[in-house]
């Protein structure tokens, strides 16, 4: 298998801090030709330190160094402009989240591919991290039966969080509505991000989905590393049983509950232990195969490389992307749309919104 030329857009905290040691690990899928930022001082340093030739212009990097596909990680209202740059010139990419907050230049984003026959990967993460995987394997193969009701607790905010629901719901299940009710309260002065706080501001929603399950959403501003908030957390809840965090439970034939255990399998790579299996004992037991476990990945490490494999994947097999531009517009769209119902006192939303 012939690595792909990868092109990253854009050298800030998380593209250079994130995803160019990622790439530099899987050296079977992704070779880095050129890195890209409007800060040329930036692009020159990453550029340097990786020995690729470093731009300041999109279109300039696609001509010169033709990658094969580009990871777009930039301030998210501007992804539109390199992504329909290399849209133009038949080139894939990854972007991060979300693909955009217009929906209507999301859409602008997607249309241009279809036409061009570009492939498209949104950089959602959180349903990606190994322990999703298993639980959402367990899902699909039946163990708690239909899902009835999902929560998250402050566990990815918007899309991310949104996302989460739907992982356990079913991304194929449509969303027909949305109640958002938002709040804000004093809170003790404390310490969060470097800055001095003492308020906070929750957004609860309701999400319905068209058979019925429901998202419960719940979302503080003071998520993300405030002492005052040191637990998050997601929950489903099906017909056979239910998981909290990533503790699960089903009813055994007798209807007592039994308690899932899930078995870590590692190995060492290049120093680094490594997740080669997540096993749940169900009957018969569901297993998550970690499909990057040749590379030297730890586990929060795992997630981003896996939506770089999954547009390396696309473009060299010609698939579509797993999750792809669809679902990463559902997912702001859901979210713009609780914030909607907030800002109008609770008011119902349906969906789809206007764009």
């Amino acid at each position: 298998m012939e690595a792909l030329k990868i092109g990253l857009v854009g050298v800030g905290r998380r593209g250079s801090g994130v995803y160019l040691p990622i790439i530099s690990k899987m050296k079977d899928d992704l070779r880095l030709v050129a890195v890209c930022d409007i800060r040329e001082e930036a692009a020159e340093m990453w550029g340097k330190r990786y020995g690729v030739p470093c731009f300041t212009d999109v279109e300039e990097m696609i001509k010169k160094a033709k990658p094969d596909l580009l990871a777009i990680v930039i301030t998210p209202k501007n992804n539109h402009i390199p992504a329909l740059i290399a849209t133009e010139y038949g080139v894939s990419y990854l972007v991060e989240t979300p693909i955009h907050p217009d929906l209507k230049t999301a859409d602008r984003m997607i249309e241009a591919a279809r036409e061009k026959g570009v492939k498209i990967e949104v950089a959602e993460n959180y349903y990606r991290a190994p322990m999703e995987r298993i639980k959402r394997a367990m899902i699909l193969a039946g163990v708690f039966g239909r899902v009835l009701v999902a929560y998250n607790d402050f566990k990815g905010h918007g899309y991310h969080g949104v996302s989460l629901i739907r992982s356990y719901i079913g991304f194929e299940k449509e969303i027909k509505r949305v109640i958002g009710v938002g709040r804000s309260y004093k809170v003790q002065r404390h310490v969060y991000r470097g800055q001095e706080r003492e308020d906070e501001s929750w957004q609860h929603a309701v999400i319905e989905f068209e058979d019925g399950s429901l998202g419960i959403f719940n979302f503080t501003s003071l998520s993300y590393g405030s002492p005052l908030r040191w637990h998050n957390s997601t929950k489903f809840y099906g017909e056979r049983g239910m998981c909290v965090g990533d503790e699960a439970a089903i009813l055994d034939e007798k209807g007592e509950r039994r308690p899932i255990k899930i078995e870590r399998r590692t190995s060492v790579v290049e120093g680094v232990e490594v997740i080669d299996a997540l096993i749940a004992d169900t009957d018969p037991p569901v297993v998550w195969e970690n499909p990057l476990r040749r590379y030297p990945l730890r586990e929060w490490e795992i997630s981003v490389a896996s939506e770089l494999k999954s547009i390396a994947d696309a473009v060299r097999e010609g698939t579509e992307p797993e999750y792809g531009p669809i679902n990463g517009r559902i997912d702001q769209e859901v979210a713009l749309a609780i914030s909607k119902s907030c800002s109008r006192g609770g008011e119902p939303i349906e969906l789809p919104l206007e764009a």
